[in-house]
């Protein structure tokens, strides 16, 4: 078949059902819109949980009057232990000047002395940031005399434990659930515009066209519309998080907006939805027709 047939039929499909094909690209729009907030979400989610993971650190306070020699050593000996990075020494001058930062007043105003201890920063390495490994960390540093106390944010990892695998099932099965439904919803909507060209379809069988023939400008409708829909949908997204970013962002945490080619992604698949959804319902009907 001339591929100028398809597209007079195409151009004559979108005059004769303006209606429904505004209908069928605004859905595609909105489902787009849907799974780029969802996709922006989800992405910023998993970002978050690793940012509260990275922050996550052994405080080890010691005993008061330590020389310097016994603190070097006592660093060097720390280094060895199995899953820690580094370790940053904080002196009780440093800890009341991170005091003053925190509350915004001088720990002297509150005591006539610096009550402060001096501690070990000790970061660990990503996989090593669990309850279970950080104890057994936690039990290899008691054994050192020059350390008076230990603490870690063990809420904040037993959180992170209880929440990352559900959050990760449940973005999942959100992302399953948001694309069969628009594919259902863009195929049922597309579905009433062919209905308007039921006569015409009828006529074109009884003249013995082919249903490839019938199909074809019907898929390439579909794709048109999902193109149409996915690039206002990306418009829209676009606006909505650059405003988002601009009034809620802060320096803690960089909420990420999405890129050039996570855009095009969602172009491509709403173009998808549209000539998949045009295709099972053309093909529906003319299966039943």
């Amino acid at each position: 078949m001339n591929p100028s047939y398809y597209y007079r039929e195409f151009v004559r499909y979108l005059k004769s059902a303006k209606s429904a094909v505004i209908s069928s690209t605004v859905v595609i729009a909105l489902a787009v819109l849907l799974l780029g907030i969802f996709l922006t979400l989800s992405i910023n989610s998993v970002k978050l949980l690793k940012l509260i993971r990275d922050k996550v650190e052994i405080d080890a306070y010691l005993n008061d009057d330590l020389p310097s020699t016994e603190i070097s050593k006592l660093i060097t000996s720390i280094k060895t232990i199995g899953g820690v990075k580094n370790v940053n020494y904080v002196s009780k001058d440093d800890a009341a000047k991170q005091f003053a930062e925190d509350f915004g007043q001088d720990i002297l105003e509150v005591f006539d002395h610096n009550p402060l201890p001096a501690s070990l920063k000790i970061n660990l390495y990503d996989e090593y940031k669990t309850i279970d490994r950080i104890e057994k960390i936690k039990a290899e540093l008691q054994k050192n005399k020059e350390i008076n106390d230990i603490v870690y944010a063990q809420k904040n990892l037993e959180i992170l434990e209880r929440n990352s695998q559900s959050l990760v099932f449940l973005n999942l099965s959100l992302l399953v659930i948001i694309t069969f439904s628009s594919i259902f919803l863009i195929g049922n909507t597309i579905r009433l515009m062919i209905v308007n060209q039921r006569e015409n379809i009828e006529i074109m069988k009884l003249i013995g066209a082919t249903k490839e023939t019938i199909r074809t400008p019907f898929i390439i409708e579909g794709f048109f519309q999902g193109l149409v829909g996915s690039l206002l949908a990306v418009v829209v997204l676009n606006i909505f998080l650059g405003y988002f970013y601009a009034n809620y962002a802060n320096n803690d945490f960089n909420f990420s907006i999405m890129d050039t080619k996570f855009l095009i992604l969602l172009v491509i698949f709403g173009s998808i939805l549209g000539t998949v959804g045009s295709a099972i319902s053309i093909r529906r009907f003319l299966k039943f027709a």
